[in-house]
């Protein structure tokens, strides 16, 4: 009975040779400079940026000097920095009604700047849906309650902004990654985003 012959074993470097003679050396070269290229650009970038993230909102009291008064309460939001997996933003003002009767609240946003280039506020409600729907990145605001009640009525408006690592969309998080980077890169003192909010309370004569 005949011995069958033994199968050779496949290395890694056989294999190598194998692809090599298949690869310019020149493409196989140009292509591990890209890839090792990019990967340490994206990862200084995001290093540099992880923990670039601040906002500025304060405790707001409501205090109705005059019935039938409306009193406003301007916020700024700021963030430093904008980049797919960046952590999660979110910052609350809470406004106390300090009154004697109940008010209503409401806000408006007046301006939004991102990446240096300002966007029309004109409608609240379109403005606030294109935050939410048209970037690889969102950003959400929510008002838990309209109505303060009287003598220390509260309610908590929040301001969030996320960007998962993976979108579901790779041309988006791509196109405005890039954008991101090189914003940042070239206005190191500007933040990627500036918002400017308006936080509305009437008192009501109900």
């Amino acid at each position: 009975m005949e011995d069958k012959p033994k199968k050779k074993k496949i290395t890694f470097f056989m294999v190598f040779k194998r692809v090599l003679k298949r690869v310019k050396i020149s493409s196989l070269i140009m292509l591990i400079v890209t890839l090792a290229s990019t990967s340490f650009a994206w990862f200084i970038y995001a290093t540099k940026v992880s923990a670039g993230i601040t906002a500025h909102i304060e405790t707001w009291d409501v205090r109705f000097l005059t019935e039938d008064n409306q009193i406003s309460e301007t916020i700024n939001i700021v963030i430093s920095n904008l980049y797919p997996g960046m952590p999660d933003f979110s910052e609350s003002i809470t406004a106390y009604n300090q009154g004697e009767k109940q008010a209503s609240i409401s806000y408006q946003v007046t301006n939004v700047k991102i990446l240096g280039v300002s966007y029309d506020t004109t409608s609240n409600a379109t403005i606030i849906n294109r935050l939410a729907t048209e970037f690889p990145f969102h950003i959400t605001f929510n008002l838990d309650n309209q109505v303060l009640s009287a003598s220390n009525g509260t309610s908590t408006f929040t301001v969030g902004c996320t960007w998962p690592f993976d979108s579901g969309n790779d041309v988006d998080d791509t196109y405005w990654g890039k954008r991101s980077y090189t914003f940042s890169s070239n206005n190191p003192d500007q933040p990627s985003i500036e918002l400017t909010v308006v936080i509305s309370a009437i008192q009501n004569n109900d």
